[in-house]
Order: structure tokens, then sequence, then C-alpha cells
């Protein structure tokens, strides 16, 4: 004869049926759409000058011989110049069509 309270002793498990709810239509998942949000200027200017930064860090250990901080500078501030031009472009293009 087996003791029911020995810890030997196995019993099987009680089981709950799952729970099954249909799924929602797409349409009904679908949340309202957020108005957009332009990206802040602050943000940007930022990073576009930690990536100067990053850039002129990298020129300068990786140029051998020596590195001219004017025309590193000179350099950045047309390539920025021509930047601002090109997103300029491209966001009168999108409005326009």
């Amino acid at each position: 004869m087996t003791d029911p309270n020995s810890p030997t002793e196995t019993t099987p498990l009680k089981t709950t049926p799952l729970k099954t709810t249909p799924a929602p239509d797409a349409a009904t998942t679908t949340p309202d759409r957020l108005p957009r949000q332009r990206p802040l200027f602050a943000t940007i200017l930022w990073g576009a000058l930690m990536l100067a930064l990053a850039a002129f860090m990298a020129a300068r250990e990786l140029v051998p011989g020596g590195f001219d901080l004017v025309t590193w500078l000179l350099t950045a501030v047309v390539g920025i110049g021509l930047l601002l031009v090109v997103a300029g472009i491209i966001a009168a293009s999108r409005r326009a069509g």
C-alpha cells in the first residue's frame, strides 16, 4: 500500500481549459494616426556639430603628416552649405508634388 503523502507518489495535475477569444478584425486594431511631428532645429544642429567633430577627430588621426584646421573648417562650412541646399531642394520638391 502506498502513502498518498509520500514525496515519491505522483498525482496528475489538474488542468483548466484555456479561454480563447476570437481575434479582432484588422480594422479595429489600427490606432488613430498621430499628428506628424517635425524634427527640432536644435537636434539637427547638435547632431551636425557632433558629426563634424567626430569626422575631424577621425581625419586628424587617419591623415598622415599634418592636418590644417583652417582647411578643415572651410571644407566643413562648404559641405554643410551644400547639404542645406540639397535638403532645401528636396523639401521644395516634396511640397510641390
